[in-house]
């Protein structure tokens, strides 16, 4: 019995090489700028805004329906999912700090 080589299935048109990996690449930079504001929250306002540009590239991705993992994982879904996350805990050590330290009570966003 003689084995074929699986078919192959054409790109679709208009899908380069190039163009696929930029678009994993935005994926990938969603989640990467998310956990890294993630893990850095509390250098305000640096973890804030790199979260923020998390944010924004994986509502960008979400909306392209863009998917870069290797097995099909959503990455601008984690990326939207880890930037949420650093902005809530980064309003919140802030807010946090200005009640703490400084006696003023929260009443509106920074």
């Amino acid at each position: 019995m003689a084995d074929h080589p699986p078919p192959t299935i054409p790109p679709p048109p208009g899908c380069t090489p190039a163009t696929a990996t930029t678009r994993r690449g935005l994926a990938t930079a969603s989640f990467c700028l998310g956990f890294w504001g993630t893990i850095t929250f509390w250098w305000y306002p640096f973890g804030l805004m790199i979260a923020t540009v998390g944010l924004v590239l994986g509502l960008v991705t979400l909306a392209m329906g863009i998917r870069a993992g290797k097995d099909g994982e959503n990455l601008g879904a984690l990326g939207v999912f880890f930037s949420a996350t650093a902005i809530t805990m980064a309003i919140g050590a802030y807010r946090f700090m200005q009640f703490a330290f400084e006696g003023i009570v929260p009443t509106s966003f920074p």
